[in-house]
């Protein structure tokens, strides 16, 4: 035993040795990086063991009147369609979050129960407004591409599954009562610049309280306080809404996420 435990010792002794020594090498300026090419390749890894997990949707009945939804988004606002990498994912759940590498996952259980596209948007429009307001920080990143690191070191075949956890555990303490206030009002005004009633960004809210969309804190602003302060907002009259779908895709599309 004593053995044993000299010889795990000394691995030990010598794996942070190596370790101390590799730190002491400016990697960086050897091999001509920089910080944005480690973080975006870090980013990449980390995204990429967390996907491993979902069941990603790549049929066109689906992806692509949320493509047409998201570019509608995009174009309105001013906001650049390629900056954010929608997927979506075959889970009876009914959530939609952003996620590293601005990335905003959209389960089928979600679209199959709001009432309508602009509801649908409003949730969407909710999770861009996170992104584009910097509500989910680099740090998160930074934590995130350790953890991938030290999974792929370890060979633990269950890393997708905690790494996704281990994000939503960084995001959801990362989200205040502020930026969540924040991210509704913002998500509002994307779906009114698109000629939608944002007063459905309201109704959702309260639709979906019982499913815990939009519910981070544990103190946070119950839905009706949230959705009161949606409709307490001012909107300019900016023309009749608009429905961006036809009323057969929008069918055929929550026909599809069953």
């Amino acid at each position: 035993m004593k053995k044993i435990l000299q010889e795990a010792a000394l691995s030990a002794l010598l794996f942070f040795g190596i370790f101390y020594a590799t730190l002491q090498v400016d990697w960086m300026r050897i091999l001509h990086l920089t910080p944005t090419i480690i973080g975006d390749k870090l980013t990449e890894w980390t995204w990429n063991l967390m996907s491993i997990q979902f069941r990603e949707v790549k049929s066109d009945e689906i992806c692509l009147p949320i493509d047409t939804l998201v570019r509608e988004m995009c174009m309105a606002n001013g906001i650049d369609t390629a900056s954010i990498n929608i997927v979506i994912s075959r889970t009876p759940e009914v959530n939609a979050y952003a996620t590293v590498g601005r990335h905003l996952v959209v389960n089928t259980g979600l679209i199959e129960i709001v009432d309508n596209e602009s509801q649908l948007c409003a949730v969407i429009g909710h999770e861009v407004a996170h992104l584009q307001l910097g509500h989910i920080q680099s740090g998160i990143r930074r934590q995130a591409a350790i953890f991938v690191i030290m999974t792929l070191i370890s060979g633990n075949g269950r890393g997708a599954d905690r790494l996704n956890q281990f994000i939503s555990d960084m995001i959801r303490n990362s989200i205040t009562r502020a930026k969540e206030n924040e991210a509704d009002a913002q998500g509002a005004r994307y779906i009114h610049a698109m000629h939608m009633d944002p007063m459905e960004m309201a109704n959702v809210l309260e639709k979906l309280e019982s499913y815990g969309i939009f519910s981070f804190l544990s103190d946070h602003d119950d839905s009706k306080k949230r959705a009161d302060k949606i409709r307490n907002m001012d909107f300019s009259d900016n023309g009749p809404y608009r429905q961006i779908l036809s009323p057969e895709t929008w069918e055929e599309l929550q026909k599809s996420c069953r």
